[in-house]
């Protein structure tokens, strides 16, 4: 199903508001993806999250080669690579004494989002950027109920920490960029939709394999 079968297009949106329109309903079920379902309670157990980051290792790794690969090529005026997030789960993987290549060693044949335009560009970004922001609930929850924080196994989900808000703040400045650019919107939402399908194709081959 595309999201203009069910988001159709509206010009007079914002960007930001546009973007959450077409793909509130992905981001819903990922949300209660059984991997994310619970990480905020004490009954959430570690080998789910280790099995989470090992599957995000694999998303953030296909998504960000195609974000750093875009923008060397073009004038973003967002600049990705010193927000990169990988290395934060490389941490907390280390952390936590799992190799995600050998201990969930699954065969990955999902090919991530194509970021070929700057509205593909933006909409990826709409979704792996706004991650952080449910992600400061998450690390102040896993540092409770696990003793992990952001020096200890939980560095990916505290993020920007302090500075999530203006960061975000950044990007939906940049996002704006669109707004006189049908085309480029449309595109963006339409990745955007695909970057959640992709995080919920993924999380179901750990979860489920």
């Amino acid at each position: 199903m595309k999201s203009s079968d069910t988001h159709p297009h509206n010009s007079r949106l914002a960007v930001r508001e546009a973007l959450k329109a077409a793909s509130n309903d992905y981001h819903n079920r990922l949300n209660q993806h059984s991997l994310l379902v619970g990480i905020t309670q004490p009954d959430y157990s570690l080998a789910k999250y280790r099995k989470l980051l090992s599957a995000y290792y694999h998303l953030y790794q296909a998504l960000e080669q195609r974000l750093i690969a875009f923008q060397s090529s073009q004038d973003c005026q967002f600049d990705y690579s010193q927000r990169l997030k990988l290395p934060w789960i490389c941490r907390d993987l280390a952390f936590l004494g799992i190799d995600p290549l050998r201990e969930y060693n699954m065969a990955q044949n999902l090919p991530a989002p194509q970021v070929a335009s700057m509205g593909e560009y933006t909409g990826v970004l709409y979704v792996i950027e706004g991650s952080m922001l449910g992600g400061q609930l998450i690390s102040r929850s896993l540092e409770a109920y696990h003793g992990l924080n952001g020096e200890a196994g939980a560095c990916f989900f505290r993020g920007y920490g302090q500075n999530t808000g203006p960061m975000w703040q950044d990007f939906l400045r940049f996002a704006e960029n669109l707004a006189g650019d049908d085309d480029q919107r449309s595109a963006a939402e339409h990745a955007a939709c695909q970057t959640f399908q992709f995080f919920i194709q993924v999380l179901d081959d750990y979860a489920y394999s």
